[in-house]
């Protein structure tokens, strides 16, 4: 059987068709816009690129991190070391170590540097800034506890230096009344035979009493500069510029001057002149010896 309304049924079909390719129509026209001016695309390579960039550049963080953390362990550990063990030789040795770490984290940190101004992301830069600026204070730091270090080895040196002095000194004041009782001796010798109504005994040769002199003399010398080098070291124990290392740097230097003036010997003198030269240096006196008396 044939529709009666056929012709309407006809109309309404290609209605709806027509209504149904409009309606395919805008979102084929507006896809065909979108993938056509490969705008996506791009999109995605530079997403693709700055991703590539980052996983670059935390692996460069990384890397160098790792190795700054090595070098700081290695120095932790030689500190550690020189702490527990006195031997000069094996804290010379742990010192260079320590000194060729602290180079190698400097070579690190200028690379750092360099590849910080590279970065492109914002908190990579900060993360490499933040480091950079941790370990100049750990430098600074580290270049304080050397020169402490230095310092307090300075002093030991000094403490003994001080005590091998006090021995000489006490050796040479030994010395000294020996010499000076065996003189009263033979006086006392010479003068009994004398007495006695006997022949009078030869005298002593006077070789032999210029050397017995001069011995007593140098010995004198040595100990008063055994005394004048002990306030030397002493003052040195002080910091510079201190009112107590001034104070002992002129005591000693006067003592030094007394000496000079009659020394035993030309090697005492010239030992004397060659300590004497960094004291007036420091003090602000004349160099010369003739000065020394004049500047008093």
């Amino acid at each position: 059987m044939t529709p009666l309304n056929q012709p309407e049924r006809r109309t309404r079909l290609w209605q709806f068709l027509l209504l149904y390719l409009l309606a395919l129509l805008v979102p084929l026209g507006a896809s065909y816009y979108l993938f056509s001016n490969n705008s996506l695309a791009d999109e995605s390579r530079r997403l693709k690129t700055e991703l590539d960039r980052t996983h670059e550049e935390q692996g460069r963080l990384v890397t160098q991190f790792d190795t700054l953390t090595r070098h700081l362990l290695r120095i932790d550990g030689a500190d550690q070391q020189m702490l527990a063990n006195p031997n000069e030789l094996v804290r010379g040795k742990l010192s260079v170590g320590i000194n060729d770490n602290l180079n190698s984290i400097a070579v690190v940190m200028s690379q750092l540097r360099l590849d910080s101004a590279q970065m492109k992301v914002p908190a990579h830069r900060r993360m490499a800034r933040n480091m950079l600026r941790d370990f100049d204070l750990f430098r600074s730091n580290r270049s304080t506890i050397e020169t402490l270090r230095q310092e307090a080895g300075r002093n030991g040196q000094a403490a003994a230096g001080s005590d091998r002095l006090q021995q000489r000194l006490d050796q040479s004041q030994q010395r000294v009344i020996l010499l000076e009782t065996a003189m009263a001796q033979l006086r006392a010798g010479a003068a009994n035979s004398g007495g006695g109504g006997g022949s009078v005994p030869p005298p002593l040769p006077p070789s032999v009493n210029a050397v017995a002199k001069q011995q007593i003399e140098l010995l004198r010398d040595q100990v008063a500069f055994a005394e004048a080098d002990c306030l030397r070291q002493r003052a040195l124990d002080h910091k510079s510029r201190s009112k107590e290392r001034k104070q002992l740097l002129e005591q000693a230097r006067t003592a030094f001057i007394q000496i000079l003036q009659a020394p035993a010997t030309e090697d005492l003198k010239t030992s004397i002149e060659k300590t004497l030269e960094p004291i007036n240096v420091e003090l602000g006196r004349p160099p010369r010896f003739f000065g020394l008396l004049g500047g008093g």
